[in-house]
């Protein structure tokens, strides 16, 4: 009963972390630039987060490609005890419009993070991670619509472990 209790929660969690949107913009200042849109938010556990507190999207390419797809957002305006997702992704070749799969190896190196602080008695204790694409028994999809120097637009889906354990979201 345990061991079909556990396979139903990891099928369950499995697919809570479900197709989600994003659109984020970078700036110098992690706000959007000019009156674009900017905002990243997901299902984690069956719960709609949004990260859009500073939330922003690639850095401007030295060259003519985008190498490096980063993602990020810290769900409020305290950065240091706030939990934060974010996706990155380390293209040589260089991204482009279409769907990358990482299922816990190094190719591509794609990984989406949640993480968050751990404090007990006002004091920083750790942090949390659940990480997903580039660690074992984990896989994530990345799904890019539209990629400019500055932002990147689409979806994402994945499953997540816990650094080190076991539990999945």
């Amino acid at each position: 009963m345990i061991k079909m209790f556990h396979t139903y929660r990891i099928v369950i969690l499995m697919t809570i972390l479900s197709m989600v949107l994003f659109f984020c913009s970078g700036s110098d200042d992690g706000g959007s630039q000019g009156t674009q849109e900017v905002f990243l938010q997901c299902k984690i556990n069956g719960q709609l987060r949004h990260f859009n507190y500073r939330a922003n999207a690639n850095d401007g390419p030295s060259g003519d490609k985008v190498h490096f797809v980063v993602i990020s957002g810290w769900e409020g305006d305290d950065m240091a005890t706030s939990p934060r997702f974010g996706i990155n992704m380390v293209l040589p070749e260089g991204a482009t419009e279409t769907t990358y799969i990482a299922s816990g190896g190094l190719e591509p190196e794609l990984d989406g993070k949640y993480f968050y602080q751990n404090y007990v008695n006002g004091q920083n204790v750790g942090t949390t991670v659940y990480s997903g694409g580039i660690s074992e028994g984990t896989h994530f999809k990345l799904t890019i619509t539209s990629l400019t120097a500055w932002g990147v637009k689409g979806k994402f889906s994945g499953l997540l472990r816990l650094s080190g354990g076991d539990e999945v979201i």
